[in-house]
């Protein structure tokens, strides 16, 4: 009788198991090949990457070739990929920094041969040729002063840099390297000397009068070396089988990769999809439409409106997984701190204080950013974590007024104060682009939340091109402001030193000095309080009131496992891996 009630009671008790682990029906995806369909809202420019000046072509043509170091794009920290290891790095009696780098031997390019470091001189020629139009990557170089190989290993080399923070950056990774056989079958730049090309001078001076420069630009801008499968050649995993303008990138995984055997203990060789496709879809609907078809895997930046509606749709849930990761993008609000009425810091932190991010969040970007404190991205190690998001506070900006010496005393609802023998106004313009809904939105909740701590401000809609070239003459009071955000070092110069393109006119002995400090600290541990002190003084002075980072939203086929990133396309394509 007992054994009975015992083999009932357990019955019973497996019943109720089966009953509370009872697991989701399986969903039948229209697809299950190890191929990733990603979408590109438009077509690449090129797929040579020193010519190429767009997102969409980086996003295939890093699959095609490899660059000495990539970043790891959940962490952002630079890790090998051609290279053995991250560079050696010392300092030269001349003040030169040398960072010294070994290709791996297993590294070689498709016809069999070594990748060397004779490979990576001739990609820097290539850029630094005059006759190439490279101009956006020429900046990146200017710091190398000198490159030697070893003579007894040509697979190792080392560059000479002036002290600059973004030096070992652009050495590893502003190109991937190009095979010289392929893209310089002649030997036109061979015996032209590297120290040649790193004089900007005689290497201007040189184009005029030899004509290899030129003749070696006209074949590297060719149509083969750009977009055919016969001239699109490098050292990555993959390779270009086809490019239908206007429809679609075809790459498939090489049979025999040379990164395939050491990519267990090498995260930057991972290459798990077989194939990767990118359609182009240049139509939103269509891509929606696309998504919701299972005709695609990947798709980022899609709508905000969009994005909530595929949060509710069952059909979609059930098949793909949705992501909304930080942006490396922020915006603000210019502050022209040129003008008189607003040289008083207390009269910035007042604005900042009548600025409600969040209802901006909530009401222009539908719940999809992050509030942040100052012009660094909050996923970058230097970011100052210690300073605290300033309240929307119209109590408090009024007293901040009051301090700085306005006061509404004519009644009218707004504030005024003599400012050179005048009774002026605290009146201002906001500028902001023509037909451009978000900053519009923008402008609008600040002119309300303004008024009520009485401030005036008038909304200024003109052209994009006419509000860059206002910002950049100082014509305006206040502006709508974003920024793309470097996923690596900061070089804060540009906007913010007083000889660099200062848009707000802030600047002081001190934060220039800061700067230049930052520029040429290569130590992250005595760089990074320099950083956060540079954003601890513009956090307390306001030139920049800023708003929030956007959030990318993606949406990545549930039979992928994927890392999502802040970096674009938003997700790591390479390593997208299927499910088993």
């Amino acid at each position: 009788m007992r054994f009975a009630t015992s083999h009932w009671m357990l019955c019973i008790a497996l019943l109720f198991s089966l009953i509370s682990c009872k697991r989701e029906p399986a969903v039948d995806f229209k697809r299950t090949d190890n191929s990733v369909i990603m979408r590109l809202e438009a077509d690449p420019d090129r797929l040579n990457p020193v010519l190429s000046t767009t997102a969409y072509a980086r996003a295939i043509y890093e699959q095609i070739f490899s660059y000495l170091v990539v970043q790891n794009p959940v962490t952002l920290e630079f890790m090998p990929q051609l290279a053995t290891a991250l560079p050696e790095r010392s300092e030269t009696p001349e003040g030169l920094i040398a960072y010294t780098y070994e290709i791996r031997k297993e590294a070689e390019w498709d016809n069999g041969t070594p990748v060397t470091a004779n490979d990576y001189i001739f990609t820097l020629k290539a850029a630094l040729n005059p006759r190439v139009p490279a101009q956006r990557i020429r900046p990146y170089l200017a710091f190398i002063k000198s490159i030697t190989v070893d003579p007894s290993n040509p697979k190792r080399f080392t560059a000479y840099t002036e002290k600059y923070i973004l030096a070992e950056e652009a050495i590893g990774s502003a190109l991937p390297v190009l095979p010289e056989y392929q893209f310089d079958p002649e030997g036109l730049l061979r015996n032209i000397p590297i120290a040649q090309f790193l004089d900007p001078e005689g290497i201007a001076a040189l184009a005029e009068s030899d004509d290899r420069l030129t003749k070696f630009a006209e074949t590297f801008g060719s149509e083969q070396l750009s977009r055919e499968p016969s001239g699109v050649i490098g050292s990555g995993p993959y390779r270009l089988d086809s490019w239908e303008t206007g429809q679609r990138v075809v790459l498939s995984k090489k049979d025999k990769w040379w990164g395939s055997k050491l990519a267990k203990n090498a995260p930057a060789l991972e290459a798990f999809p077989d194939q990767l496709v990118f359609k182009v879809i240049t139509d939103n609907v269509a891509a929606l439409n696309a998504l919701k078809a299972e005709e695609i895997d990947a798709v980022s930046t899609i709508d905000p409106k969009d994005f909530m509606e595929l949060q509710q749709t069952p059909l979609v849930n059930e098949r793909y997984n949705l992501h909304a990761p930080l942006a490396l993008i922020s915006y603000f609000i210019y502050v022209n701190t040129t003008n008189p009425k607003l040289a008083d810091k207390k009269v910035r932190q007042a604005l900042a204080h009548t600025v409600n991010p969040d209802e901006i969040i909530e009401n222009v970007f539908y719940g999809f950013g992050q509030r942040i404190t100052g012009p660094a991205h909050p996923s970058v190690p230097y970011y100052n974590k210690d300073l605290a998001l300033i309240p929307f506070n119209l109590e408090k900006a009024k007293a901040l007024l009051a301090e700085a010496g306005w006061a509404d005393t004519d009644n009218n609802g707004f504030v005024d104060k003599e400012i050179d023998g005048r009774r002026e106004e605290l009146k201002l313009t906001y500028l902001m682009s023509a037909g451009n809904e978000r900053s519009k939105n923008i402008a609008l909740l600040l002119q309300d939340n303004a008024k009520k701590a009485g401030i005036n401000i008038e909304l200024i809609a003109k052209e994009t091109t006419a509000v860059f070239d206002d910002l950049k003459k100082r014509n305006y009071d206040l502006g709508g402001g974003g920024r793309s955000l470097p996923n690596t070092l900061w070089d804060p110069r540009q906007n913010w030193h007083s000889e660099g393109d200062n848009r707000t006119g802030f600047g002081t002995p001190e934060t220039d000095a800061l700067i230049d400090e930052i520029r040429v600290t290569v130590d992250p541990a005595v760089r990074t309080p320099k950083y956060q002190k540079l954003q601890s003084i513009i956090y307390d002075e306001q030139p920049e009131i800023y708003l929030l980072a956007p959030q990318d939203r993606i949406a990545i086929h549930k039979r992928f496992e994927v890392e999502i990133s802040s970096v674009y396309p938003g997700y790591s394509l390479n390593r997208m891996r299927l499910k088993k």
